[in-house]
């Protein structure tokens, strides 16, 4: 089996959206029997995310690559087009992840994970749309299908994405406590904040972790990251916040009907009245048990596999 190298980036500024997606993809080449090399553009952050992995730290966008019996995962925003092209000329095969159709890209295969209408990409490589292909870490492949649902909303899970880059989270927990102050609250935070009060705080869950906590809430309000993908694999309807300029395909995408319900973006003036609404909504036990059902639907949860059989192709 030959080696696996993944490149990407990820810092308190840009998120750890990147390095939580491929952390799937890197965990299942290793429980398959191959060796994993990281390079990254990171900050302390990433570093204490992949404190166990083999990694080569540095900014590697513009950087060009020779050949080497290998196969490649890149996650990136900021990688060149020239860099793409020398990973794809010198590795066996290459996965692209991609949110944005940011590049017509070279040989290889792209995943567009995003929901939503297909698009029309340029470029040498063959693309695969849609949330099953999102890649998953193992707890959350097998998660059953969510059957029960409270008849009232007694537990919230807040998630604002890896290091909550608006700081959204304190004023959602005091915004909660005002309107519906009998509710539980259980906050994912990247460390212990002292200015949060009256509420559960969750920090460095691992997969197996996540799931429960997700399994056991009533609604989610989350930001439009990565997270989201995890959120439906696990059947939990709740209101997405849009906190970066690549999240709003996410919020399109997501938002609807039979999806999640929509937030809007984290400095509206009517954000709060746009959570109330959707507060009252997912009120209801029959709406939440149908958003679910529809939210679980949408992710079926073996696309970190299929993914890594193209790559493992003789």
């Amino acid at each position: 089996m030959l080696p696996l190298w993944i490149f990407t980036e990820g810092d308190k500024t840009r998120g750890l959206g990147h390095l939580s997606r491929c952390s799937a993809y890197a965990l299942a080449w290793q429980q398959q029997g191959g060796a994993v090399h990281w390079m990254v553009d990171g900050d302390a952050l990433a570093k204490d995310r992949l404190s166990r992995a083999t990694v080569y730290w540095g900014a590697w966008q513009h950087q060009h690559f020779s050949p080497r019996p290998a196969v490649a995962i890149v996650d990136s925003y900021s990688a060149s087009l020239t860099t793409l092209e020398s990973i794809s000329a010198g590795f066996e095969r290459v996965i692209y992840l991609d949110d944005t159709e940011r590049l017509p890209y070279p040989a290889g295969l792209v995943i567009h994970a995003s929901p939503g209408a297909l698009g029309h990409p340029q470029g040498a490589a063959c693309w695969q749309w849609g949330p099953a292909w999102q890649p998953l870490r193992p707890p959350f492949w097998s998660v059953p299908p969510r059957t029960e649902v409270s008849a009232h909303i007694e537990r919230i899970l807040i998630i604002m994405g890896g290091t909550d880059i608006r700081d959204l989270t304190p004023r959602l927990v005091a915004w909660l406590h005002s309107q519906y102050p009998d509710i539980e609250l259980e906050v994912v935070t990247a460390a212990p904040d002292p200015r949060l009060s009256h509420c559960h705080q969750h920090h460095g869950l691992d997969a197996e972790q996540m799931v429960g906590l997700m399994s056991c809430s009533d609604l989610a309000i989350s930001s439009a990251g990565q997270v989201t993908y995890e959120l439906a694999r696990c059947g939990l309807p709740g209101i997405l916040i849009g906190v970066a300029d690549n999240q709003a395909e996410q919020l399109a995408g997501w938002c609807g009907p039979d999806g999640f319900i929509r937030g809007g973006w984290w400095h509206e003036e009517a954000l709060f009245a746009q959570l109330t609404k959707g507060m009252a909504l997912l009120g209801s036990q029959d709406e939440r048990a149908r958003r679910a059902s529809s939210l679980q639907a949408r992710m079926r949860g073996n696309g970190t596999l299929e993914a890594l059989a193209w790559l493992n192709q003789p």
